[in-house]
């Protein structure tokens, strides 16, 4: 399950389309040019990191576990731009590991971009995500939360995601909005003679309208909708491409300030394969919104769309201005690239946190819950976060359950997790923060179960305004039923970072 070693690597190239590239470029320039004319504010910040790293387990094997100690050195750039209108960033490194066991070494892209601009006041909008990051492909592979290993089952996955919103109104009679998101994942995986793949994918181009049409200010206690959507992902290898098309008319009646019921009825179809996924006829649903005070906002509705029975349910509590509580259910069809383009499309990237959900909290894309693949699936997903914060440390708890039915008839997999992690300042200069989880696995045409233990700790100082220091420690490990799946690593990381 390890990666054999080898004394040279060559340095990666990205495989992102050029006009991708141009495009990109090409805003950065104009969004540039404009800084000294606007007299917005333009920072551009370069920084050198280095980290060593001591692990025990440096090849990720079952059996005669190779101890080592790896150099990270990594140069990087952050540009970001904020004016009346637009909101932008790019942050990218590379980093260089050398494994001093055996005197190899190894290059990684890390990247993330964002863009938020109102094109024309109140009516267009639109917004991109980008996304480079190393992650494990496969999860009855090799898996870790540290970076320093190197194993055949981490890749470069590239996400590029981009969205434009027209919005506006006929009088008080009506409202329309148009929404376009247009997604782009590349991977080597799909390169099909390559021997060292533990998967193979596609690298796909994905495009998801919605239009709509609803009533106007003139309508208050009744309100009424008529909507279409279509969504498609065209595939690179020769498989089933995802499409999956819906139009239909929505009611609305809010009886007071606190509560409101809604209902739909329309068509859908798609081109899933199995019977239980496949759709071409009428879809309902019914629910209702309800909103007592400041505290509770809660939506809950049920329907059926072919032959399918969906749920769907939002709840926020606010228990004070410190302490809340979010949740949320939702039953959908859905494809390994819809799902990277709603996430992405969600985050946001803080200087401290790095890359950061929407309530705020950090995320790792490196270790996704379920295995990539090219077959479309029902995804069935609950999640709850409660979040406290404090005046120097914010407390979160988090659970999650999934369960996705895949559309070539193995079955259905299901993962259910729990964490918990903090991050607390110490001092002006100091601060700590740390996370364990738990998570459980059941894969779909299989008997096999893993159970998947994680833990952080770090501890991190700002020597001045330019430099800052930090020491970390990580757990994981993952238990299986299955003989011989069995993985555990543990690292302990110095780390130096300056920026200029």
């Amino acid at each position: 399950m390890g990666m054999v070693g080898v004394n040279t690597v060559a340095f990666p190239t990205l495989r992102a389309h050029f006009p991708l590239a141009v495009s990109a470029c090409t805003l950065w320039m104009l969004i540039g040019s404009g800084a000294s004319s606007a007299s917005e504010h333009f920072w551009l910040d370069f920084r050198g990191e280095a980290r060593l790293a001591l692990t025990d387990n440096s090849l990720l094997t079952i059996k005669d576990r190779v101890p080592d100690v790896v150099l990270n050195t990594s140069p990087g750039i952050n540009m970001r731009w904020e004016s009346k209108r637009v909101r932008a960033g790019v942050d990218y490194a590379l980093d260089h590991l050398y494994f001093i066991s055996d005197n190899t070494t190894d290059y990684r892209h890390s990247g993330f971009a964002t863009i938020d601009a109102e094109i024309v006041k109140d009516h267009l909008s639109i917004n991109g995500r980008a996304s480079l990051r190393q992650q494990f492909l496969d999860q009855r592979g090799s898996i870790s939360n540290s970076f320093a290993n190197k194993t055949d089952n981490r890749r470069l996955i590239q996400n590029y995601t981009g969205s434009a919103i027209l919005k506006g109104g006929l009088r008080d009679i009506a409202d329309y909005r148009l929404t376009y998101r247009y997604g782009l994942t590349r991977t080597p995986a799909d390169n099909l003679d390559d021997t060292t793949l533990p998967v193979n994918f596609s690298d796909t181009d994905s495009s998801e309208i919605v239009a709509s049409i609803g009533s106007g200010n003139r309508f208050n206690s009744f309100s009424w909708r008529i909507f279409a959507d279509s969504s498609r992902v065209m595939r690179s290898l020769d498989v089933n491409d995802f499409k999956n098309e819906h139009v239909a008319g929505e009611l609305t009646y809010k009886f007071n300030r606190f509560i409101q019921i809604f209902g739909s009825a329309g068509f859908s179809r798609n081109n899933f394969q199995t019977e239980i996924l496949s759709e071409d006829g009428q879809t309902w649903d019914a629910g209702f919104r309800w909103t007592p005070g400041r505290k509770l906002d809660l939506t809950v509705s049920f329907g059926k769309e072919g032959n399918r029975e969906e749920w769907y349910a939002n709840m926020q509590y606010f228990f004070s201005p410190r302490l809340d509580f979010n949740g949320t259910y939702q039953d959908t069809l859905s494809a390994n690239t819809i799902v990277t383009n709603d996430s992405l499309q969600s985050f946001t990237f803080d200087e401290e946190l790095g890359i950061s959900n929407a309530s705020g909290l950090p995320i790792d894309e490196t270790d996704p819950i379920f295995t990539f693949s090219d077959v479309d699936f029902r995804r069935r997903n609950a999640r709850g976060t409660f979040t406290l914060r404090q005046k120097r440390t914010t407390l979160f708890a988090t659970g999650n359950i999934e369960w996705r039915t895949f559309d070539d008839s193995t079955g259905t997999a299901a993962s259910w997790g729990i964490s918990s992690g903090f991050d607390r300042k110490i001092t002006a200069k100091s601060s700590i923060e740390g996370s364990i989880g738990f998570r459980q696995s059941r894969f779909e045409g299989e008997i096999r179960i893993d159970n998947y233990i994680n833990a952080n700790l770090d501890w991190t100082t700002n020597l001045s305004r330019y430099f800052r220091a930090a020491v970390g420690i990580s757990h994981s490990e993952r238990q299986s039923n299955e003989s011989g799946a069995d993985l555990e690593e543990n690292a302990v990381t110095i780390y130096l970072r300056g920026t200029f």
